[in-house]
């Protein structure tokens, strides 16, 4: 793992991220609101938790451990979830700005909101957020999908043939 490798990533992540707002967009309350039985209920709460895990990560990145869990009720709506994601974005792009190929290699523990001790390669973690965060845009998909909307794709190599992310901003 590599800065570039990291960098790109980070840039599909964000892409990914938009389009994925993007898709939620013409959902009313109801639907952005609505239980489908899906692992954290609703469209809002399956965005809210993607969100709060790239947080979480981005400071135990910074050598902290929080114990807090952002509640779904936090974010009114859409836009208020956009909004601080968003700055959530505009953080970690400083911190990847600041990265080097060493530093992605040095291990970080930290304790997860359990108070259970983990370490990894800074490299691996935020390969893993990555991840983590397209396996909830595919829920994000089939929620969409079962409220009767068609969301965008967010393939990893779709960003490389739309990489423009002034279509998806909110």
């Amino acid at each position: 793992m590599n800065i570039k490798d990291i960098s790109t990533l980070y840039a599909y992540n964000r892409w990914a991220n938009r389009r994925a707002l993007g898709s939620v967009r013409p959902l009313d309350y109801n639907e952005f609101t609505r239980d489908l039985g899906t692992s954290h209920g609703s469209v809002r709460g399956t965005l809210v938790h993607t969100m709060w895990a790239e947080w979480v990560w981005l400071r135990r990145w910074h050598g902290e451990s929080p114990k807090r869990i952002f509640d779904e009720g936090d974010f009114a709506d859409l836009a208020a979830v956009a909004a601080y994601w968003r700055g959530l974005e505009d953080e970690r792009q400083g911190f990847i700005a600041r990265l080097t190929d060493e530093r992605l290699d040095e291990s970080i523990t930290y304790e997860n909101v359990k108070s259970e001790r983990w370490t990894y390669t800074l490299g691996h973690m935020m390969q893993h957020v990555v991840n983590h965060s397209t396996y909830h845009r595919g829920q994000i998909v089939t929620l969409l999908r079962q409220l009767g909307h068609v969301p965008r794709k967010t393939d990893f190599l779709e960003f490389f043939d739309d990489p423009d992310e002034s279509e998806t901003s909110l």
